[in-house]
């Protein structure tokens, strides 16, 4: 074999590898940040203004809107996809309607990944919020981890 060929191979199984989820990450810590009360009410309409980003999801919103909640004590974690191994998310207050929709994308997570897996995940009893492959479909393929608080997603290092 000649040295190229090596080289040309070296560099595809590298750059596979990287496209691939980061292996043996630690599971997400979600006890850390736990979740105020849980609500177990009637679910509010989801509040949507023309013209915003949620509104051109409004079916998928309002379809959500229904379950009951599913994340951070109060609010309804919804996804949907967006293309081949890509989804899109939205969190719903469960109390008010409020939606946070911030038109952001998770995607490219790679193939070799376990039969449960959610590009997208959050608990009922937690405020954390973990977000795996790219976001965008631009930077690193990882385990982005954020905080929901105020109604607002902040960046966990």
């Amino acid at each position: 074999m000649s040295a190229n060929y090596l080289l040309v191979t070296l560099n595809l199984v590298c750059g596979i590898l990287a496209a691939r989820p980061a292996g043996g990450q630690a599971a997400p810590a979600f006890a850390k940040y736990p979740a105020g009360a849980r609500y177990a009410g009637p679910g509010a309409a989801p509040r949507l203004r023309p013209g915003t980003a949620a509104w051109y999801f409004r079916t998928r919103i309002r379809e959500a809107a229904v379950q009951p909640p599913n994340f951070a004590g109060h609010y309804v974690l919804a996804t949907w996809g967006c293309g081949t191994e890509c989804v899109s998310y939205v969190i719903i207050n469960a109390k008010t309607g409020a939606v946070y929709f911030d038109n952001r994308t998770v995607c490219c997570w790679g193939t070799a990944v376990p039969d449960d897996f959610e590009p997208v995940r959050g608990q009922l009893d937690s405020r954390l919020l973990v977000c795996t492959g790219q976001l965008n479909e631009e930077g690193p393929n990882k385990a982005h981890r954020y905080l929901f608080t105020q109604g607002k997603l902040v960046a966990l290092p």
